[in-house]
């Protein structure tokens, strides 16, 4: 087990619909879209309280992660990428518990 917790950001339709709105846009399905979506690291967490805190710290790079994998001009992106949009965009799941099974060091590139 690793000293990490894990959160992954499914999207939802408001993200899609940025997508289609794009100058070349990408027409492709929520389940297109979360066929391979990333799983983010984050610190552990004992409670709810404590996770809520640790994704208001990390929701700002999640979001513009998501956005960059699939679009690179920033000044296409939504202006507000704050909590409260991040959710109305992203469906959240959590796991407090993360196992490495690999015999490999971890690296971080």
């Amino acid at each position: 087990m690793v000293n990490r917790s894990l959160v992954v950001a499914l999207a939802k339709e408001p993200f899609r619909e940025w997508l289609q709105s794009l100058p070349d846009p990408t027409d492709v399905s929520l389940e297109e879209i979360n066929e391979d979506c990333s799983a983010y690291l984050i610190p552990e967490y004992e409670d709810d309280k404590e996770r809520d805190k640790i994704l208001k710290k990390f929701c700002v790079l999640i979001f513009e992660d998501q956005l960059e994998g699939w679009w690179t001009r920033e000044e296409d992106w939504p202006q507000k990428r704050d909590l409260r949009t991040f959710k109305k965009w992203f469906d959240l799941r959590f796991h407090s518990i993360v196992e490495d099974l690999v015999d490999e060091v971890l690296v971080d590139e």
